[in-house]
C-alpha cells in the first residue's frame, strides 16, 4: 500500500492549525496576565507559567517548522526520504509522526550523538569547578 499523500498533507495542515491556535491562545493568556493586578505570589506563579509556556511554544515552533518542511517535501516529491541516509522512511513512522525527517536508524544515531554531546558538556562544567579539599588537605596547604 502506497502512502496517501493527500491524507498526510491533511494531517500536517490540521496539526499546523492546532499549533497556530495554541500559540495565539498562549499570547492572549500572556497579555491578560500582564494587565491584571498581582501580588508577589501571583507574580512568581505567572513567571513560572510564562516560562513553561515559553518552553511549550518553543517546542511547538520547532514542530511547526518541521511541518512546513514536510509540506514542501510533499510538493517537491522528496517526502518520506531520510535526510541523513536517503533511505525510505517506514509508513508506520510517517503515519505516527508525519513531519519526521529521519528513518528510525538515523534518528536513533542522532539521539546517541546528542546524548554524548550533553554528557561531555556536563563533564566540562564539572571540570571547571575545583575539587573540594578535605580539612586535612586544607591544613596541609595552609602550612606550606
Amino acid at each position: 500500500m502506497a502512502l496517501d499523500l493527500e491524507k498526510i498533507k491533511e494531517k500536517l495542515l490540521e496539526k499546523r492549525e492546532q499549533i497556530l491556535k495554541s500559540l495565539a491562545n498562549a499570547n492572549n493568556t500572556d497579555l491578560n496576565e500582564k494587565s491584571g493586578v498581582e501580588d508577589a505570589a501571583d507574580t512568581v506563579t505567572s513567571e513560572i507559567s510564562r516560562e513553561t509556556l515559553y518552553r511549550l511554544s518553543q517546542s511547538e515552533r520547532e514542530t511547526l517548522a518541521l511541518i512546513d518542511l514536510a509540506l514542501r517535501k510533499i510538493e517537491n516529491g522528496t517526502y518520506g526520504i531520510c535526510e541523513e541516509c536517503g533511505a525510505v522512511i517506514g509508513e508506520k513512522r510517517l503515519e505516527a509522526i508525519p513531519w519526521v525527517r529521519l528513518c528510525i536508524d538515523c534518528s536513533q544515531n542522532e539521539e546517541i550523538v546528542k546524548s554524548f554531546a550533553m554528557k561531555s558538556e556536563e563533564e566540562s562544567i564539572y571540570n571547571i569547578i575545583p575539587p573540594t579539599l578535605t580539612e586535612e588537605e586544607e591544613n596541609k596547604y595552609m602550612q606550606e
